[in-house]
């Protein structure tokens, strides 16, 4: 019986051994890694690869069968390469060195073999600087320049990217018409909008990204055709009571067609008979020289705010006659 005992504890020895031994055997895999650079140095610091990788990497592990039987499950392995501070540029990185400094994942393997052998990235930097707001529109009229607050902004891009942006191009666009095509017009406006990150077709970051745009529309204009427009005589009495007004071609009421321009809402009174329009000739002393002459006399017409004449307005053909001369000549 003791016999037994011994032949099963030495049995069970050999296996035992058999198993250490098996699990510390050194062999070599190759395993499938897909290989990602990240950065590690500041928020300014952005890493990229210069060229895509369709494929994984194949690397060559040694070490122990169950530490190799691990990666194979996991197959294909993800790793991330921290990049560490440094300037804008392309920086060639061999592999094998990277895996191997990382001694949480890999301590206990030895990188044999990596296939493509190197990577290359590209660091960029960000650098910061000061751009002005340009305003700009279009078809919208204004009757107050539009301006924003604040007139500047920092303006955060590559440095790649800044170094191909000419310095009278270095500016932030901002189209008010786009702000305020629908808003109230004749009116001082004030109205927070959003800038749009982008200078020369290259994305940015700014700070601060809304700002405040302050204008006033033109009101919105009409052109109407005023037909028969009275118009009237001044002058002195002196004159009034020496001379007679003749116009020449007139009916039994002096008016005028005329074409103006004004905001919708008075073209509508003016429709409306709310407001009044009319034209005056005006006779000064200057004028008697021109007694039984027929002289041309520009009328001038009385519009409300915000109206103005469209084209030029006909003068009228007019001449003084002397009372006296009527009142010795009557019989």
């Amino acid at each position: 019986m003791r016999q037994l005992r011994l032949i099963g504890m030495s049995s069970l020895i050999s296996v035992l051994i058999w198993i250490v031994a098996d699990s510390s055997m050194s062999e070599s895999e190759t395993i499938d890694v897909w290989i990602t650079p990240i950065s590690a140095g500041s928020e300014a610091m952005h890493v990229d690869t210069v060229e895509a990788n369709d494929e994984p990497f194949a690397v060559v592990f040694t070490g122990n069968r169950t530490t190799i039987n691990d990666l194979r499950r996991s197959e294909p392995l993800q790793v991330r390469i921290p990049i560490t501070e440094r300037d804008s540029g392309v920086y060639t990185l061999k592999l094998d060195s990277e895996l191997a400094a990382d001694t949480n994942r890999f301590a206990n393997l030895i990188i044999q073999d990596v296939s493509p052998p190197t990577m290359k990235i590209q660091v960029i930097q960000d650098q910061t600087i000061t751009m002005p707001i340009e305003v700009i529109h279009g078809s919208l009229k204004y009757t107050a320049v539009p301006i924003v607050e604040p007139s500047e902004v920092s303006v955060t891009l590559s440095e790649t990217d800044l170094a191909k942006i000419t310095a009278e191009n270095r500016r932030i666009f901002l189209d008010a018409d786009e702000h305020l095509r629908t808003a109230e017009r004749d009116k001082m406006l004030e109205k927070v909008v959003p800038l749009r990150p982008v200078v020369e077709g290259y994305n940015v970051q700014l700070d601060p990204e809304y700002v405040t745009l302050r204008a006033q529309l033109a009101a919105q204009l009409r052109e109407e055709t005023l037909a028969a427009v009275p118009i009237r005589i001044e002058s002195s009495m002196e004159i009034f009571n020496a001379f007679d007004v003749e116009v020449r071609n007139a009916g039994a009421i002096l008016t005028q067609t005329i074409a103006i321009s004004a905001p919708i809402e008075t073209i509508e009174r003016i429709g409306a008979g709310e407001i009044k329009v009319y034209g005056v000739i005006s006779i000064s002393a200057e004028d008697k020289a021109n007694t039984e002459k027929f002289f041309f006399v520009t009328p001038r017409f009385s519009l409300p705010p915000g109206a103005t004449l469209v084209g030029d307005t006909e003068p009228i053909e007019l001449r003084l006659t002397p009372r006296a001369a009527r009142e010795s000549e009557s019989p």
